[in-house]
């Protein structure tokens, strides 16, 4: 137990979000997010590193805005090939994605006025795949300006790890892997160690998801079920008492529910229950000694 906490604590910490009432406030703002691309050897937990491509300089970074807000982002190419960035929250001009060579600046502005749960990723002509699943990808959360039911907000964000561990326990991406949509193993925030959610029985949560594939997420809680699902996180479109929702890959949803009793509650992916063992869970507790999801896979 003591090296798995020392192991975690090598970890960026898990998403805990501002959320919707701080970051929406009184009244729209002008925001500016600004992204490194860079190359880099990560932590992703259960003694494995992974060399990849970031965004921000770790893997799924999240970004938080309101509608109605005026929003540039910004990426700085200190990478080592040529990398742009493409968000799904923005309706501009595609060609202002990129890509551009080391050294390069990408930058786009505008007014966000559809809310939801986005992924934004490097744009890079035809080797866009690779990069996205080389790590170059994150989240942009949305919050609209109507204020939702007070909950314990969190971010979860699906991607996947494409190479297998060598005896140094570092994992090099596999363009093959990736050709074939064959991941080593799926993730949630980048990490294969994640943080225990803690609330209160019948406290409403509401997670805001991007999947980032390959393929369909279908997220489920074992022990409960989501009151309300909304395709691509925007309250519009919303569905009730579902028991396990659909995330397209470059999709999001904003997923709502609540634990019943005291216990631990798992999120999965029903898709890809066979990652269990390498961590590829969110746990949820009511009323219990914390508990966390660690890889058995040795």
């Amino acid at each position: 137990m003591l090296l798995a906490l020392l192991l975690a604590a090598t970890l960026p910490s898990e998403w805990t979000l501002a959320g919707q009432q701080a970051i929406c406030g009184s009244g729209p703002r002008t925001r500016t997010f600004e992204l490194k691309s860079e190359e880099k050897l990560v932590e992703v937990g259960n003694g494995l590193k992974a060399q990849v491509m970031t965004l921000g300089g770790r893997l799924a970074p999240v970004l938080e805005a309101c509608a109605g807000d005026t929003v540039t982002l910004r990426t700085h190419n200190e990478g080592e090939m040529a990398h742009g960035i493409d968000s799904h929250a923005f309706r501009v001009d595609p060609e202002k994605f990129g890509p551009v060579d080391a050294g390069g600046s990408v930058e786009f502005t505008d007014v966000l006025r559809t809310p939801g749960a986005f992924m934004f990723h490097c744009a890079s002509g035809p080797v866009t795949d690779v990069h996205i699943k080389s790590g170059m990808w994150g989240a942009m959360i949305v919050y609209p300006r109507k204020l939702l039911p007070r909950a314990r907000e969190v971010a979860i964000l699906q991607g996947a790890l494409f190479g297998t561990p060598n005896d140094a326990k570092v994992i090099y991406g596999d363009t093959a892997m990736m050709a074939r949509n064959e991941p080593y193993t799926m993730t949630f925030n980048g990490r294969l160690e994640h943080e225990t959610v803690r609330a209160s029985p019948g406290e409403l949560i509401r997670v805001w998801f991007v999947n980032a594939g390959p393929g369909i997420s279908s997220p489920h809680v074992m022990g409960t079920m989501f009151d309300r699902v909304s395709a691509s996180g925007n309250p519009r479109n919303a569905e009730a008492d579902v028991q396990t929702a659909l995330v397209p890959a470059g999709g999001g949803a904003m997923l709502e529910f609540r634990l019943p009793a005291n216990g631990m509650y798992m999120l999965v992916d029903h898709d890809n229950l066979r990652y269990l063992n390498y961590g590829f869970a969110i746990s949820f507790v009511a009323g219990q000694e914390e508990h966390a999801v660690h890889s058995m896979h040795h």
